[in-house]
């Protein structure tokens, strides 16, 4: 049209702008609404909020809000959607401040904020961490008669469960039946997490009992938040009864459902059950993963089984795994608890070599490992070395080292870990400084 010298009205435009837009070619209609410029009569309000909304979905705020200046300009007054868009593209930018301007600015040209302008800056406000933001954004909402949708009800409840305010969280649940609001299984979901946070399984049982009831049923990660709850007070037996619940009910266990259930009775130190775990889930062509592997090297070590929890981290590596600190650490742990401090000092060794550098967990339990077996200067050496890279010893490591080296009759280094400690506000006791005493005086 524009090639053959013809300039569409308006309304052609923006019908032409919104078909590009929608159809994912914004490159296209930045060019026509370019050239569109131009042209007098061409262009006209709508055409310039149809390419403020484009511009944020195409996450080309800054044009958007070049636009949207543009159209202040020539004193047309955006409409409520264009603030909308624009608030979205600055969450989504990470500027909530100039989002939250924007809908004050709303507000001061009397635009009537929608439920989807209050839920794009409120789930800004909360991605960000500025929950007491958020509660006030929430409370405007209700008392503009604004009626929240259950995805901005389901965002205050998970932000109230995750605070640990899971009473309050209820509240807003029977809101929501007050004022009509639909209830989605993402919901109870939830609230069932939050419920199994504070150790309040039945309570989260109960809860999908009312689910059920009403007309919903729990998915897979109902199921999976429940057991882990559980597995995480003990009640292992529940927590299996709940497995059993999950596959009769036609769903397939993920492969969260049986890290969890491994994890569960690998801290029971049930390992026949945990074997018979895996082989369900790879029967079920579920391959483990680098978690279910640490989990599994963590259950062997602690159940003093050195030579298969290292049969695993081989499998582990053979799977095409890199270990993480934690794998590292898992591992670490059961040698030195073992006494193994040779093999320990190697795969110390070889997370350097491979690239992970070492926690302060597991500077802490080398330090305990060496102090067991009476090496004050490897201890003494690793609590210089994580000062130097920035690291805070526990008290135990503190401690265990001064106690070892005043056993090796070293009371000036010893009495120099006591001076640290007091720097680092750590109160060393009488028992430390009594033995400081001693191994000054020559006695043991």
């Amino acid at each position: 049209m524009a090639k053959n010298g013809l300039v569409p009205c308006p309304s052609a435009l923006n019908n032409l702008l919104t078909s590009l837009i929608r159809s994912g070619s914004f490159d296209k209609a930045w060019r026509l609404f370019s050239d569109s410029r131009a042209k007098p009569g061409t262009v006209d309000e709508r055409s310039l909020g149809i390419m403020v909304k484009g511009c944020c979905e195409a996450g080309r705020l800054d044009r958007g809000l070049e636009i949207f200046a543009r159209l202040k300009e020539m004193n047309w007054s955006p409409a409520a959607y264009v603030y909308t868009a624009l608030i979205d593209g600055c969450c989504k930018s990470d500027d909530v401040e100039r989002a939250g301007e924007l809908f004050s600015e709303m507000s001061e040209l009397g635009l009537v904020a929608k439920c989807n302008t209050f839920r794009v800056l409120l789930d800004g406000y909360l991605r960000k961490g500025m929950k007491e933001d958020g509660f006030e954004l929430f409370r405007k909402m209700k008392v503009s008669g604004v009626v929240p949708s259950v995805h901005t009800c389901n965002l205050m409840i998970n932000v109230l469960c995750t605070g640990g305010d899971v009473n309050r969280a209820f509240e807003l649940f029977d809101e929501m039946r007050e004022r009509g609001i639909a209830y989605s299984v993402v919901t109870f979901n939830v609230l069932v997490r939050g419920l199994c946070r504070e150790s309040r399984v039945w309570e989260a049982e109960r809860l999908v009992d009312l689910m059920k009831r009403s007309g919903m049923n729990p998915d897979v990660i109902t199921y999976n938040t429940l057991i882990h709850g559980f597995c995480h007070c003990g009640k292992l037996d529940k927590a299996f009864s709940l497995f059993d619940q999950l596959k009769s009910n036609g769903h397939s266990p993920s492969l969260i459902t049986y890290n969890t259930l491994i994890a569960g009775f690998a801290r029971a130190k049930n390992l026949p059950a945990v074997t018979d775990l895996v082989k369900e889930m790879e029967e079920r062509g579920i391959s483990p993963s680098k978690v279910t592997y640490t989990i599994l090297i963590d259950a062997f070590a602690r159940s003093d089984d050195m030579e298969k929890a290292s049969d695993i981290y081989s499998s582990m590596q053979k799977a095409g795994f890199i270990p993480d600190a934690h794998t590292y650490g898992v591992l670490v742990h059961g040698l030195c608890t073992n006494g193994n401090m040779k093999e320990a000092s190697k795969l110390f060794k070889s997370m350097r070599d491979g690239c992970v550098e070492p926690n302060d967990v597991i500077y802490n339990t080398m330090i305990h490992g060496y102090c067991k077996e009476g090496s004050s200067y490897r201890a003494l050496s690793l609590l210089t070395e994580m000062g130097k890279k920035g690291m805070v010893p526990n008290f135990g490591s503190y401690s265990h080292t001064v106690e070892v080296l005043c056993k090796d009759c070293k009371w000036e280094e010893a009495e120099d870990l006591l001076n640290a400690m007091v720097k680092l506000g750590l109160k060393p006791s009488l028992a430390l400084h009594n033995m400081i005493s001693k191994a000054k005086s020559g006695t043991s």
